[in-house]
C-alpha cells in the first residue's frame, strides 16, 4: 500500500548560541547583587548622608582584596563580589566626590568583562592593576 503523503526530510536545526543568555544572567546577577548590597547598606544605618562613605570604601576594598578572579564563567561569585564593590564605591563617591577615582577604577574591570565576556587581556590586566592600586592608595 502506498503512503498517502511523500516522506519529507527533516532539517537539522542549527546550534543555538548561548552567550546572550549568559550575558543576560550576568546583568541580572549584578543588578540583584547591587540591590542586596543597597538594602544591607540602608538597613545598617550607613545610608545617612556623609556618615558612611569611608565605611563603604573600606567594605568595597575588602571585597576587592578577597576577589581572586572576575571570570564570569568559572568564578561567577568573584565577578558578583567585584560588581558589588564597584557599587559601594560609587555610593561613597556620591557622598564624597574624593572617592570618584576609586569608583571609576573599580568599575573599569567590570565594564571590560561585560563588553568582552572574558576576564583576560592587556586592557583587563591594566584595569585590575589600577583598581587594586586605587584601593591601596585610598
Amino acid at each position: 500500500m502506498a503512503q498517502p503523503y511523500p516522506a519529507q526530510p527533516y532539517s537539522v536545526p542549527s546550534p543555538r548560541r548561548r552567550w546572550p543568555l549568559a550575558v543576560v544572567a550576568l546583568v541580572v546577577g549584578l543588578v540583584v547583587g547591587a540591590g542586596i548590597v543597597g538594602l544591607v547598606w540602608i538597613g545598617t544605618g550607613s545610608g545617612a548622608a556623609g556618615s558612611g562613605a569611608a565605611a563603604d570604601v573600606d567594605a568595597a576594598c575588602a571585597a576587592v582584596a578577597r576577589t581572586t578572579s572576575l571570570d564570569p564563567v568559572d568564578k561567577y561569585a568573584g565577578f558578583q563580589r567585584w560588581g558589588a564593590a564597584a557599587q559601594l564605591a560609587a555610593a561613597a563617591a556620591e557622598q564624597e566626590p574624593r572617592y570618584q577615582s576609586l569608583a571609576d577604577a573599580l568599575k573599569a574591570p567590570v565594564d571590560i568583562v561585560m563588553q568582552n565576556f572574558a576576564a583576560k587581556g592587556p586592557e583587563f590586566d591594566a584595569a585590575m592593576t589600577r583598581a587594586r592600586a586605587a584601593c591601596d592608595d585610598r
